[in-house]
């Protein structure tokens, strides 16, 4: 088939260059503009841009998919499908520009965490289990007919970029099935999704990555493992901003107030919370490199412990 790949960040890339392994033919890579990035403010390309120069294939830098001009673009490239991968919503008239439409890959087991974050929302939950999803994309958000999916177990302290990079590479190969698919049997709409077991899952914001030590300690460790890479979880030390970067969840009992880190055997580091403990496995100080929880611990001087969300 004849397709075109839509793509920005490095999840992307990697199911761009496992496809342009296959038979199908990407006749051109869509993605958004460089950015300036780092302290010079160097234009930068996409991970997908990169992959595509890389790989020899035509770039399309995209800034509005809602521009009535990329449509009319891509229907001149007479295309049989659009595969997307992290990029944007597409509009009426993008997802009419091909023969057959397109398709989607998707961070989780539709219609569980339907929305920009499905990988950390549901390793925010604690679900052992996630999975990738191709499906038909629709005018809605993520509810279009569902082609094929793949489980993945999620370890008990990986993070969502840690998962993120596994789905990756069980992406491509699960879009070149359903490119197969669909090259035997084009009308395959897919199988319906089931309103009623919707959930959502909403784009992470920084304030949201604040620690309230109140809560269990598996929730709270859930929540720095979703928050790793980006936008990254936090807690202050007397009004001074503290990254938490890496932690551990503890049953064991911590005799001291909810909030306040103190050293136990071993040289762990470990936070009083409303069940449970946390322990401080790497932090960053604000300012500061990242660290291991013992050593940003010793240097305060502190040992009878010291109160955190302060």
């Amino acid at each position: 088939m004849k397709i075109a790949f839509l793509g920005t960040p490095a999840i992307a890339a990697t199911c761009l260059e496992s496809l342009a392994k296959g038979t199908h033919t990407i006749r051109v890579v869509v993605t958004h503009p460089d950015k300036a990035q780092g302290r010079g403010l160097r234009l930068q390309p996409t991970p997908v841009k990169e992959a595509a120069l890389r790989l020899g294939l035509p770039v399309l830098e995209c800034p509005d998919a809602k521009d009535l001009g990329f449509a009319q673009a891509l229907r001149e490239m007479d295309l049989d499908l659009l595969v997307v991968v992290a990029f944007v919503v597409l509009p009426r008239e993008v997802l009419a520009s091909t023969r057959l439409g397109a398709i989607n890959l998707h961070g989780s087991l539709l219609p569980k965490w339907r929305g920009a974050a499905p990988v950390q929302r549901a390793v925010e939950s604690g679900e052992p289990v996630t999975g990738a999803t191709v499906f038909r994309l629709d005018t809605g958000v993520d509810t279009g007919g569902i082609l094929l999916q793949e489980e993945l177990a999620v370890g008990a302290d990986e993070t969502s970029g840690e998962v993120l990079a596994r789905l990756a590479v069980l992406g491509g190969p699960l879009l070149g099935r359903a490119l197969d698919r669909l090259e035997q049997d084009p009308s395959d709409a897919g199988i319906p999704q089931d309103k009623s077991l919707a959930t959502r899952a909403p784009k992470l914001y920084p304030e949201e990555g604040e620690l309230d030590w109140k809560l269990p300690a598996q929730r709270l460790h859930d929540k720095v493992r979703a928050f790793h890479p980006a936008p990254g979880c936090w807690t202050t030390v007397e009004g001074v901003r503290l990254k938490v970067w890496r932690t551990r969840s503890l049953t064991e009992t911590v005799p001291h107030p909810v909030g306040t880190a103190m050293k136990l055997p071993g040289n762990r580091i470990a936070v009083a919370c409303g069940q449970g403990a946390v322990e401080l496995v790497e932090v960053q100080p604000e300012g500061k490199k990242r660290l291991p929880g013992p050593d940003w611990f010793n240097g305060l001087r502190r040992p009878d412990g010291v109160p955190l969300g302060a």
